[in-house]
């Protein structure tokens, strides 16, 4: 898998385009307030830099970068409701890839996912994607296994239609408004979410009340130990708020999980295109690696790429991260 495979760079550009626009529209003379670090909770930290007038800093304890100082969650509420670069997401941009990243993402995930739960003998028959979007990892959830009751929290109107059509049980609503699934299921996923989200620690406290005791919850997000966000840092187009404004580093996501009162916590970097995205952005910017020829070297020989993404899985610094703990009980 390549990166434009998922992410045509006309679409990105696009997207990434009415992201900063949206950053004006929606947030311009709001208040903002300092917090804490979104992963341990430690109150010091170190200003890094600036970008579509969010500003961003790293803790001084673990090491996570998060957006600071933040919006209110209602304003950030709003943005999402409203944005366009929201509805350039929903009615242009994955429609455009869906059955790519289909074959490329959701049916590797489903299946690593089921692997990873039979590895650690955790039988889910009822799991909840909170975050689901289009629907397509339960799609592929329930090849693999059609026993298993399927439930979406997605607030999204026009996606929950989506994955309603997929014959999914849905709950079209924030999940931190959800009530009804509280305690009942064995597992919970949410992919690629955390990093949008107002206040990690509440999220994931969240999640795990849809459990049963005993019952997992399962998250991958975006890490700044990754490869590529540390080679590129504000350059990444992985950082671009108002979207993305948590980045746990590993250490992090230890503390942040083991704050919200799960266990037996396993973390795993999975990503494959750390080293495809570098070369990308050197390829924008012919001068973005200037004096750093080690990178260069590695980026430019294809064996080399891939030995080094082999490396980054296997130390956990590759910027996609796997994380999955249990409720106590």
């Amino acid at each position: 898998m390549k990166e434009h495979d998922i992410r045509p760079e006309h679409l990105l550009e696009r997207y990434l385009e009415l992201s900063a626009a949206d950053a004006v529209s929606c947030f311009s003379g709001v208040q903002r307030q300092t917090i804490p670090c979104i992963a341990c909770g430690h109150t010091d930290h170190q200003p890094e830099f600036e970008k579509n007038g969010f500003a961003y800093a790293s803790c001084l304890k673990c090491g996570s970068l998060f957006q600071v100082p933040r919006p209110s969650r209602d304003t950030f509420e709003a943005f999402y409701r409203h944005a366009a670069s929201n509805r350039y997401w929903s009615e242009v941009f994955f429609p455009a890839v869906a059955e790519t990243r289909r074959h490329l993402i959701f049916k590797p995930r489903a299946e690593n996912l089921s692997a990873l739960l039979a590895r650690k003998g955790i039988h889910a028959d009822r799991i909840i994607d909170v975050g689901a979007g289009y629907g397509i990892l339960l799609d592929e959830w329930r090849l693999l296994h059609p026993q298993t009751h399927r439930v979406a929290i997605e607030p999204s109107s026009f996606l929950a239609r989506e994955c309603r059509a997929k014959g999914i049980e849905v709950i079209e609503d924030m999940v931190e408004n959800v009530t009804e699934t509280c305690g009942c299921a064995n597992l919970v996923v949410c992919f690629e979410v955390l990093e949008h989200v107002h206040d990690p620690l509440v999220f994931l406290r969240t999640l795990a009340r849809l459990v049963v005791p005993g019952g997992h919850v399962f998250v991958s997000t975006l890490g700044v130990d990754g490869f590529d966000i540390q080679i590129l840092w504000e350059k990444s187009n992985s950082i671009f708020p108002p979207h993305h404004i948590n980045f746990p580093s590993v250490s992090g996501l230890w503390h942040l999980f083991s704050r919200a009162g799960l266990v037996d916590v396993e973390i795993t970097t999975p990503g494959v295109l750390d080293v495809d995205i570098v070369r990308n952005a050197a390829r924008r910017d012919p001068h973005l690696l200037h004096g750093q020829r080690f990178v260069e070297k590695i980026i430019a020989d294809d064996a080399l790429a891939g030995s080094m993404q082999r490396f980054l899985i296997e130390n956990k610094m590759s910027s996609h991260t796997w994380i999955i703990g249990r409720k106590p009980g």
